[in-house]
Formats: structure tokens, sequence, C-alpha cells
């Protein structure tokens, strides 16, 4: 019985790694939409690069501790990949949406 147990805490915490990949796919998308809008002719206000940013910089490590919470079966390791990953992606997640606002503001 206890193996079972072990085996929904990996699951679970496998499925956010799964989240931050999704979450830094969503960022990516959003970093697309600038550049194709760039890419038309629009123009496209420093201040939009510039907000676009900080979520990349909390991605990057997102996205690396999502890959690794995929090939480790360590329970110390995991225990510690899984909460900074889901920090990581959650905070990404909120400076994207924060810096969408933003720039509409702005603009």
């Amino acid at each position: 019985m206890n193996s079972g147990v072990e085996e929904a805490k990996l699951t679970l915490r496998r499925v956010v790694g799964k989240f931050a990949l999704l979450f830094a796919f969503i960022y990516l998308l959003a970093l697309l939409a600038v550049f194709i809008t760039a890419y038309q002719g629009d123009e496209v206000p420093v201040s939009t690069w510039l907000l676009l940013v900080p979520a990349g910089v909390a991605f990057v490590p997102a996205v690396v501790d999502a890959v690794n919470l995929h090939r480790t079966e360590d329970p110390v390791r995991l225990s510690k990949l899984w909460k900074r990953c889901g920090l990581l992606a959650v905070s990404g997640m909120v400076l994207l949406v924060a810096s969408s606002f933003i720039t509409d503001w702005i603009n």
C-alpha cells in the first residue's frame, strides 16, 4: 500500500512540471505574437519588450526543473524540485498576465 501512495505523490509532483511546461508554452505564444506584430510592420513599444523579460527569466528555470522532475526518481530531490518548479511557473504566469495588463494600460 505504501508504494501506491509514493506513486501517487510522484505523479502529482510531475503534474506540477507539466503545468510549468504548459505555462512556458503560453509565454512562448505571447512572445511569438509580439514578434509577428513587429514583423508585420506595426510598432511594438519598447515597454512591451521590457515587460516580457521578467516572465521569461522565471520560466527558463521552471522548464529546467520540470524536465528534471520527469527524469529523477530520488524522493529528496523531487521534494525540492516540484516546489521550486511550481513557484517559478506560477510567478512567471503572474508576471506574464501583469505585463499584458500593463502593456494594454500603457498603449
